[in-house]
């Protein structure tokens, strides 16, 4: 490829600062939006960009910038101005997530979720028309985008072409059904733009299930137990009781038993790295491609007991972590083959996804004096 020059937003996020990693390792430079310029320390500061800086110092020297913009909402928030001026290629990672913490999401769920997704994806697109070195835009989306609140069924396959008919309205009843309907509404309204007005650059929507993987950003055993994807997991295995909240000074005991989950789940690298994948040209523009591992069926989430049970025997004997255990599933179809194939990726399964956040839990919890320092067995 010849030389890029990617503008990355949600780099403070689990998804984005994996592809930032990705992207400076590829050799590209990365121009990272961030609300406020203070922000950049926690990502300098991560294990992975400091031993970038030890390698390969250029990398981080001059291959990764900083601009801040407060509020990605704004309609002059990319452009005029600099922002967005020599860029190549822009990574939106940047969104509401459904796994939030609940006091951070408020009453009003359209304002947290729709307004934000939507009116931000708008303001690329027009930003980057008027800037004519764009030549590829690449939105993380989500299955949810493929999610149609009335006709889906048990027996519905989600393909990288469906498109769903009813976007449900507000009022909205939970996070979770502002989160889909958002989803469903930027992809719908990126794909009618780009349509009516025939950019010069093209737009690629990655779409992951559940993103599993090592989230560097934190390093707090409570906050990896209290939101983001990897929660589903670590809420489920990690064992509960006095003696371990007494540890962490944390209650585990209150949280009500898990509502089924979607099976549909996806290792953080290779999300990333369909992020990267998909700068090449070669890769087709304006298309969807469906990020999920296991099948049309999916993933059975329960198994991430038997994964715990093989890798980290020590830590379930001293109940650490449970071995045994319910994660309900739901059944959520997808045919990821096709998109898996142009990509040129064969997806990393559930047990190494299991394996590196419980393995990652674990290190937070030593290194913040918890009770467990089993190794990983196997």
């Amino acid at each position: 490829m010849p030389p890029t020059l990617i503008f990355l937003t949600g780099a403070t996020g689990l998804i984005g600062f994996r592809i930032l990693v990705l992207c400076l390792q590829h050799g590209h430079r990365v121009r990272v939006a961030l609300r406020t310029l203070s922000a950049k320390h926690r990502i300098l500061n991560t294990p992975s960009i400091k031993s970038l800086s030890t390698t390969n110092p250029i990398l981080t020297t001059t291959h990764l910038t900083f601009t801040e913009i407060p509020d990605l909402t704004m309609p002059s928030a990319f452009y005029p101005g600099r922002a967005l001026q020599e860029v190549t290629h822009i990574i939106h990672a940047a969104a509401p997530i459904a796994s939030a913490d609940p006091a951070s999401i408020g009453q009003n769920l359209e304002a947290h979720y729709i307004h934000p997704t939507v009116n931000t994806c708008l303001n690329l697109l027009s930003s980057a028309r008027a800037q004519c070195s764009v030549k590829r835009i690449i939105l993380t989306s989500s299955l949810a985008a493929l999610i149609d609140h009335a006709e889906d069924t048990e027996d519905t396959v989600h393909a990288a072409t469906t498109r769903v008919v009813n976007v449900q309205a507000p009022p909205y009843s939970s996070p979770s059904e502002a989160y889909t309907a958002a989803k469903v509404g930027a992809l719908k309204m990126v794909e009618d733009w780009a349509r009516w007005e025939k950019p010069a650059f093209d737009v690629v929507h990655l779409a992951p299930g559940h993103v599993f993987g090592v989230n560097e950003l934190v390093d707090d055993p409570r906050e990896l137990l209290g939101a983001g994807s990897n929660r589903i997991i670590l809420r489920a295995v990690v064992e509960s009781g006095p003696r371990f909240e007494s540890s962490l000074q944390i209650q585990t005991q209150t949280a009500p038993a898990p509502a089924p989950e979607p099976g549909v789940t996806v290792h953080l690298d290779d999300v990333a790295e369909a992020h990267v994948r998909a700068l090449n040209p070669s890769i087709p523009g304006n298309s969807l491609y469906i990020l999920s591992s296991g099948g049309e069926m999916g993933t059975q989430l329960d198994e991430c007991f038997g994964v715990v049970a093989r890798w980290f025997p020590e830590a379930v004997e001293r109940r650490v972590l449970r071995g045994k255990g319910s994660l309900p599933s739901s059944v959520f179809r997808v045919d990821a083959q096709e998109s898996a194939k142009i990509l040129g990726m064969e997806f990393r399964g559930f047990e190494e996804q299991v394996r590196d956040v419980v393995a990652y839990y674990l290190l937070c919890l030593e290194r913040r004096g918890g009770e467990c320092t089993a190794g990983i067995g196997g």
